[in-house]
């Protein structure tokens, strides 16, 4: 009878050892798919941040040479289509196809 007792008890902490291990087991993949998810994240934000640093650097250079008389020269013709006086402007109204 002793010895029944004790294969029942064996037979619990061995069952409850294979279950915790599952546990263990379970939780660890979610917190591998969490950490994989989570360093895609990290690298889109590090992406869009890079974007937006260029787009930055890009704006200074733009509000630093602003007063240039090429830039403002450039904004007329490009922007306002202004043209220089007794300059003549031809524009290309052929299709190429």
């Amino acid at each position: 009878m002793a010895k029944v007792k004790k294969n029942k008890r064996s037979f619990i902490i061995v069952l409850f050892a294979v279950v915790l291990c599952a546990c263990f087991a379970i939780s660890l993949f979610s917190l591998v798919r969490d950490i994989d998810s989570i360093k895609k994240d990290i690298s889109a934000v590090e992406l869009a941040t890079a974007e937006q640093e260029a787009a930055n650097a890009a704006l200074r250079d733009k509000i630093n040479n602003g007063n240039t008389d090429e830039y403002v020269e450039s904004i007329a013709r490009d922007k306002l289509g202004y043209v220089m006086p007794g300059e003549r402007v031809y524009y290309d109204v052929s299709v190429n196809d």
